[in-house]
């Protein structure tokens, strides 16, 4: 209760006229891994802060992530200095309308991403951003652009096109890229949402490690799956919400890399996921 006023009295003065905006989120998952195939379990907790500006809303953002790998099985070369990655950014984004119901949304992200065997390096720094123009209308919203992020296990630009639309009170769908889901409001206080999205990450090696095979060696690591999933959100009060994940990985690759290149490639089966999320949005008063 201390936390949320404190929350509120900081935040309300900043939120302006945005609708709906995210200050607190923390989130478990975890594979339910066979013997056989690799396991991931990832921890997450992100806290955000909107300031209104006279042109915009600037968001200022600090994530950590822990993503621990359970490896099920014997290698020709050691894991324990592979098992961890830890992931830390600080995400600065700018909203600004521009014009005929267009908006612009800009975030650069510095982030750290490391096994953290030994001490920090330049190599464990990673540029993440995107650029993002959005189209709102009444019960519609259009979003185009293009994003960068090593969370999505990937190293590459990706395009940004999705459409939301608002069918009615209860059915809305985003469909597109990244994100594409049904959203279904069960009550006022609960709605569930099934989604297809990527997830992963892309961490450095602060020490690289020999794999055993013509002197080769490992300099980065990198996880890709894209999960497909059902969500069941309960809202607790105006500001908390929480909810439960279960889904399927679609598809998921893990592998060790050398100047970008893959060098060693883990054997990795599908699997189902379970996860806990809790949020606490602010809210405008006029909503």
């Amino acid at each position: 209760m201390r936390f949320s006023l404190i929350i509120l009295l900081f935040g309300s003065s900043f939120i302006g006229n945005a609708q709906s905006f995210e200050v607190f989120g923390a989130d478990f998952n975890t594979t339910l891994n066979s013997s056989n195939s690799l396991g991931l379990s990832q921890a997450n907790i992100k806290v955000n802060f909107p300031l209104k500006l006279k042109n915009g809303l600037l968001t200022q953002g600090v994530y950590y992530s822990k993503n621990s790998i359970n490896y099920n099985s014997e290698y020709a070369f050691g894991t324990s200095n592979i098992e961890d990655f830890t992931t830390i950014k600080y995400s600065l984004g700018f909203l600004k309308n521009i014009k005929n119901d267009w908006k612009l949304k800009l975030q650069i992200a510095p982030t750290i991403s490391s096994n953290f065997d030994s001490g920090l390096s330049f190599d464990d720094v990673f540029f993440n951003g995107s650029l993002v123009f959005i189209k709102t209308n009444k019960a519609s919203k259009l979003r185009l652009g293009l994003v960068y992020n090593t969370a999505f296990g990937m190293k590459t630009p990706i395009p940004v096109i999705s459409y939301s639309n608002q069918i009615t009170n209860r059915f809305s769908y985003t469909i597109g890229m990244p994100v594409t889901k049904l959203e279904y409001k069960l009550s006022k206080h609960d709605k569930v949402d099934m989604y297809i999205k990527p997830k992963g990450f892309y961490a450095n090696l602060t020490n690289s490690i020999s794999l055993g095979e013509a002197l080769i060696e490992a300099e980065k690591a990198r996880y890709k799956t894209v999960v497909s999933g059902l969500n069941y959100l309960h809202k607790i009060d105006n500001y908390w919400k929480i909810s439960v994940d279960l889904g399927y990985q679609l598809y998921a690759a893990y592998d060790l890399l050398n100047n970008n290149n893959s060098v060693y490639e883990f054997d990795i089966e599908n699997n189902f996921f379970i996860g806990v999320n809790i949020k606490y949005n602010l809210k405008n008063k006029k909503n």
